[in-house]
């Protein structure tokens, strides 16, 4: 009886053991299987890291096929020349690893021939061309965008709004990651600077979100083509009071999105309401973040849902608290350029994705209301912006002075497109504190697109 029961104690004991065993084994196996890929990242995995950084990964070429990045004799090397591997710096990576939207960062397993079954095992321990890569981007371009941006704080995108393809990306500040500077001796030129400032940042948009109140409008006003506005400068909502710089007089929609005229503005968007701007904010990207070759941008946003009237009216001049990320905005602007359908953007070209996988699109507004907006926004170049700097290029575009606050410089803004079959292209540029979005920022994308056009 006593050896019965001493059986059936450790019979308890085993079995108690085993499923303890059992459990453990499972945290582990669904541990590696969720975590594996960040171990392996850790800098003290000497069969990928030497003093830290990586031993060797696959190239990395841009459109062109000029060599961003490749391994020699041991060491991670960027492009031969200084001015546009900085400029593309926040797209390679950087070798520290601090960049996380780089392509040494999100395409890490990829370059580096490391999977989940094998680990870090290569066949002659040589990483081979599959484990290269190549970019949509055009890396002296970007370069020249990075120029423009003349040691500003900002961003410069360019895409093609058909194909997806994302051809310029550059964000300032940046620096040489083959000679990387002491960034903690100089914070204030290099705060922010391992961020994309295109892919990872939001911004209070000012006047460019004002395209998304006209399709509001246009959608949601049946008349809307047909109204006249008072501006004297100065309309009072509640106890506060939206300003223009200057009166405005007599407007339509065309006429206020040609001159920015935020009175009027302020009644389009309380004729809109609350419920429909918000609903035309997010089918233009707002409060959602992009997703693409294992990249997520930062998510714009705006909530209008319990706005006060004074409150809408900021918000449909892109003031309150909305704010937009530049990469979705150049998405939003290429989706007017595309009849309505917005293209997802991607950074990695083609024929390095499998066949099968398509090409995402989505329609978010009707063709008819695109058209309207298109010509609107041809018409603020053509009256307000002036074709000669833009000449050749068919531009249609929005600019934004963004107010961040007493005794700053306004963020500047200039977004748009080219209306052009042979070069459908998207653009964005953001320049912090940088002034007015017509002057600053405009200047740096009418030669960028000069530029890529004549490419």
């Amino acid at each position: 009886m006593r050896r019965m029961k001493l059986l059936a104690i450790r019979t308890l004991v085993l079995i108690a053991l085993a499923l303890l065993f059992l459990a453990g084994f499972t945290v582990f196996v669904g541990r590696y299987l969720h975590s594996a890929a960040v171990w392996a990242q850790h800098p003290s995995n000497r069969h990928l890291y030497q003093s830290g950084r990586l031993k060797e990964t696959g190239t990395i070429y841009d459109r062109r096929g000029e060599i961003l990045l490749e391994t020699k004799d041991g060491v991670l090397t960027f492009h031969s020349e200084q001015s546009v591997r900085t400029a593309v710096m926040h797209v390679t990576g950087d070798r520290g690893g601090n960049v996380a939207t780089g392509m040494l960062k999100v395409m890490w397993e990829r370059l580096t021939g490391w999977n989940l079954l094998n680990g870090a095992y290569r066949y002659r321990d040589k990483l081979s061309a599959a484990n290269d890569l190549t970019l949509t981007l055009d890396a002296r371009l970007s370069a020249l965008a990075y120029k423009e941006l003349k040691g500003r704080k900002g961003a410069v995108g360019v895409y093609n709004y058909k194909t997806g393809e994302i051809i310029c990306m550059t964000s300032s500040p940046s620096f040489d990651p083959q000679n990387p500077p002491d960034i903690e001796a100089d914070p204030e030129r290099y705060e922010g600077v391992y961020l994309n400032r295109l892919l990872s940042a939001a911004y209070t948009p000012g006047s460019i979100f004002k395209v998304v109140t006209a399709a509001a409008a246009l959608e949601t006003i049946p008349d809307i083509e047909e109204r006249h506005y008072q501006c004297s400068g100065k309309i009072q909502i509640g106890a506060d009071t939206v300003t223009c710089l200057v009166p405005h007089g007599d407007v339509t929609l065309r006429d206020a999105l040609a001159h920015s005229c935020n009175v009027a503005f302020a009644q389009i968007a309380g004729e809109v309401g609350a419920d429909a701007l918000q609903h035309y904010a997010e089918l233009a990207g707002f409060n959602n973040r992009l997703t693409f070759d294992g990249i997520k941008t930062a998510a714009g946003k705006v909530d209008v849902k319990h706005a006060a009237p004074v409150e809408l009216a900021w918000a449909g001049i892109g003031q309150h608290t909305n704010t937009a990320n530049p990469l979705a905005y150049m998405v939003f602007m290429g989706a007017i350029a595309n009849g309505g359908l917005s293209v997802a953007p991607e950074i990695i070209a083609r024929e390095n994705m499998l066949p099968a996988m398509t090409k995402a699109e989505k329609r978010i507004l009707p063709t008819e209301t695109a058209e309207k907006l298109k010509e609107m926004l041809r018409n603020n170049t053509l009256a307000v912006y002036g074709e000669s700097r833009f000449s050749g290029l068919e531009l249609c575009a929005k600019s934004g002075t963004a107010e961040v606050g007493k005794g700053k410089e306004p963020h500047a803004w200039f977004a748009g497109f080219l209306d052009r079959e042979d070069f459908p292209y998207a653009f964005v540029v953001i320049i912090e504190n940088g002034g007015t979005g017509s002057r600053t920022a405009a200047a740096v994308a009418a030669g960028v697109l000069h530029a890529a056009v004549a490419r």
